[in-house]
Formats: C-alpha cells, sequence, structure tokens
C-alpha cells in the first residue's frame, strides 16, 4: 500500500493495560505508524490512572468490569455520539480495524457501517472453549453473551454448529455475527481459520500472524542469551494472566511434583491470592517465586535467562508469549495439539494430554537431560526473527488496501440503531 491510511483500532483493552491482546495490537499500532500511517485507537478507560496519548479516544465504561477486572463499554448512543464527534475531529478514518468483538469491537462494526468505512474483523478468541470449560455457569455465560451481542450485532440465519454442543453453538454465534459484519478477517494461525470458516463464515478470512515489535527485540537482544542451566535446577518460566483459562494453579502443582527446578510466575489477574495460597501451603515459596504484572520487555529478558517456558493455557489461538519465547530462543513444553502451529519443530515439547501429572512428566525429563533443551534452542535459533512486527505488517497492510478496494459486501449486520 502505496498511500498512507488512517485507521482506527477497536479493542476493548486499553493499550497501557497488560496482556496478549494488548501487546499484539501496541506492536500492530506503532508497526503502522513507523510506515507512515496514522492509527487512532479506541478503547475503554485502563484501570487506575494510566495515561492516553493524544491519539487515543477513552470510550465511557459501565461502572462493572468484566471477569478479567477489565472495563466493559457497551455500545450504547452515548458510545455512539463519542465515537462519531471523534471521526468527525480526527478524519478522515479510511479503516476501521477491530480487535475484539465485545462492546468496542460492536461499536467499531456499527460504526464503520454509519460512516460507510471499510471495516476489517481481527479473530482470535476461543470463547467456545473458555466458556465451556472456565465459566462457573457456562449456559448462562454464553446466553448471554449471545443475546447481548445479538441484541447490538444481529445475525441472520442459522450458523453450521459442525457437531457442536449447546454452550458451544451459543459462544460461536457472536464470533460469527462479528466476522460477517466485517469486509474482511484475519486469523493469526491456519487451523483457527479452518473452525472460523466451518462455522460459516463466508469472508474473506487472511491468516496473518501476530508480532512484537521490532524496536524492543532488538534492544533486549543487546546482550548475549545466557546458556542452558546445566549444574542447578532447571528454571522454568510462567507468564500470563492469572486468570482459570491460563491454568496458573496448575502450573504451581507442576512445580511441586518436580523437585529439581524452580518457578518464576509472571503476571497478575483475579487469581493472584488463590496463586499466594498455593504456593503458601505447598511450602514452595523456595523454589517458586511470583514476579507480579511485569513490561514485555521484562518478560523478554526474563526469558532469556530460563531453561524453559510452561505454557499450561490449553486454549489459546496463537499466544504471544509463544511468539515471545520463539524470539528469545525459550523451549516451550505445552500441551494444546494446535499450538504445534506456532511452536517450531524440535523447538519445544508437546505433553501427552493436559493434565498436572503429564506436564510433571515432561519437566522432570527435562530437568535430566539438559541437552534436549540446547537441541531446542538451536532449532528455535532458526526461527528467532519470525515473530518480528516488520514481516508481517506489511501482509496487514494488503488485507486493508484489498478492503478498500473491493465493492461492499451484502449481508453481515445491518443494525437499526434508533433504539439501541
Amino acid at each position: 500500500m502505496g498511500d498512507s491510511v488512517h485507521v482506527a483500532i477497536f479493542t476493548d483493552f486499553h493499550p497501557a493495560t497488560l496482556g496478549g491482546v494488548q501487546t499484539a495490537m501496541r506492536s500492530l499500532r506503532d508497526g503502522l505508524r513507523r510506515l507512515g500511517h496514522r492509527v487512532t485507537v479506541f478503547c475503554p478507560p485502563a484501570p487506575g490512572s494510566a495515561p492516553s496519548d493524544a491519539e487515543t479516544v477513552v470510550l465511557g465504561a459501565l461502572p462493572v468490569a468484566m471477569s478479567n477486572g477489565l472495563p466493559v463499554v457497551l455500545p450504547t448512543r452515548a458510545t455512539r455520539r463519542r465515537i462519531d464527534a471523534a471521526f468527525a475531529e480526527r478524519g478522515p478514518i479510511d479503516i476501521v480495524h477491530a480487535l475484539t468483538t465485545y462492546g468496542c469491537g460492536i461499536s467499531g462494526i456499527r460504526a464503520a457501517r454509519r460512516h460507510g468505512i471499510p471495516i476489517v474483523q481481527t479473530m482470535q478468541s476461543r470463547d467456545d472453549t473458555v466458556i465451556a470449560q472456565y465459566s462457573p455457569a457456562p449456559y448462562l455465560s454464553a446466553l448471554t453473551m449471545r443475546l447481548v451481542h445479538g441484541w447490538f450485532l444481529p445475525l441472520r440465519g442459522r450458523p453450521p454448529s459442525d457437531g457442536d454442543d449447546r454452550i458451544a453453538r451459543l459462544a460461536w454465534r457472536p464470533l460469527i455475527a462479528q466476522a460477517q459484519a466485517a469486509d474482511r478477517v484475519i486469523v493469526p494461525t491456519r487451523h483457527f481459520a479452518r473452525r472460523v470458516a466451518a462455522h460459516g463464515v463466508d469472508r474473506p478470512i487472511h491468516v496473518v500472524s501476530n508480532g512484537i515489535d521490532d524496536e524492543l527485540l532488538d534492544r533486549v537482544r543487546g546482550a548475549e542469551d545466557e546458556a542452558t542451566n546445566t549444574e542447578g535446577p532447571l528454571r522454568a518460566l510462567w507468564c500470563g494472566r492469572l486468570s482459570a483459562e491460563k491454568r496458573p494453579l496448575e502450573a504451581i502443582e507442576v512445580a511441586r511434583l518436580v523437585e529439581d527446578c524452580t518457578l518464576d510466575v509472571y503476571g497478575g489477574g483475579p487469581l493472584a491470592d488463590r496463586v499466594r495460597s498455593a504456593v503458601a501451603e505447598a511450602d514452595l515459596g523456595g523454589r517458586v517465586r511470583l514476579r507480579g504484572e511485569v513490561g514485555q520487555d521484562d518478560c523478554l529478558r526474563a526469558m532469556r535467562g530460563h531453561d524453559v517456558l510452561l505454557l499450561t493455557s490449553d486454549c489459546d489461538t496463537q499466544g504471544m508469549v509463544l511468539l515471545e519465547a520463539m524470539a528469545m530462543g525459550l523451549p516451550v513444553l505445552y500441551c494444546d495439539p494446535e499450538l504445534s502451529e506456532t511452536v517450531p519443530a524440535d523447538g519445544g515439547v508437546r505433553a501427552r494430554d493436559r493434565s498436572v501429572e503429564s506436564f510433571a512428566t515432561e519437566l522432570k525429563a527435562l530437568a535430566r537431560n539438559r541437552i534436549s533443551l540446547r537441541s531446542m534452542r538451536g532449532a528455535l535459533a532458526e526461527h528467532a526473527d519470525e515473530p518480528r512486527q516488520s514481516r508481517h505488517i506489511e501482509a496487514i497492510l494488503s488485507v486493508y488496501a484489498e478492503a478498500l478496494d473491493a465493492p461492499k459486501l451484502s449481508g453481515g449486520a445491518r443494525c437499526d440503531e434508533r433504539n439501541r
């Protein structure tokens, strides 16, 4: 794309907050800006008093929070007026790119349709798995999401269920509606592209990996990487949100079963108190260290001083932490077979299943055989630059160009917003 474009990114996570979606969004935003494009981010307020830059439009949030503690934005008339005013003041907007499928993502779809702007939707949430396995009330949660999303962004017809149970069918419907309302859909992996298409999405689907900011990688790689530890205990690292679907408590239990290892846990979230209690009750304070929330640069530096990434999550579509481990040459122990698309061959070990016992078996084997970790580092070295954002930004721009050049697609959601 030769000409500069103005992209409005809609996301349900403020750029100043921590998490994989936010990391990917900041990398995309900064990569576009470095190439001379303008990016305005529309998002909820950040918890606390995190500042916003001049190119961030904060939308009004409800006085309640999501289960992950982040604010909730609904696509109300007040939200619509705030967006329309920003479009008028900051426009023209060339492309709307929605990165999420909740209130801000819905608002982005509706704003694009009001203003006749092409819409690109990134899909990377496995809501069906998260709700079914980790919600305290799966059916109620799936039904509520389906009803709320359907009120603001209805979907015509009955999409194929692909053998899903009723919870999965309810969880998929908002995702399908969001994708069908877009002109182009981006997903980070081929396996998720197949899953989205199988559920009835007929919009053009483009597979474009998430990326890591090039300048950040260059800074962090300034010093020589540490070698695999051969003398002391195996140094394992866990990084992510302390929430049920990421399974941090299971990681603590794995460390309890493997005496010849230490575990550094990076992250914060709703399970923070339970994680602290689990460490204390198992008397693991000498081997398990809770590092709290850190920025992406600190996480990357920490990866340089560890022997293996312990990834207990079983419902990631790609996982930024996997890309970060690849970039830093850190071998990965994981369980989700679909993540094999992201983990380079011979760059990690997949546990037999998601059980704590399977993870512990593999971690014990790695602690005994450090040579295998050296081989994994060598395999990862060949892929170290693949996660760079610069490797993927042109693919994103080509999707934008297609959306700008193509006639508007028929169907999808055309909402009457007068009473919503």
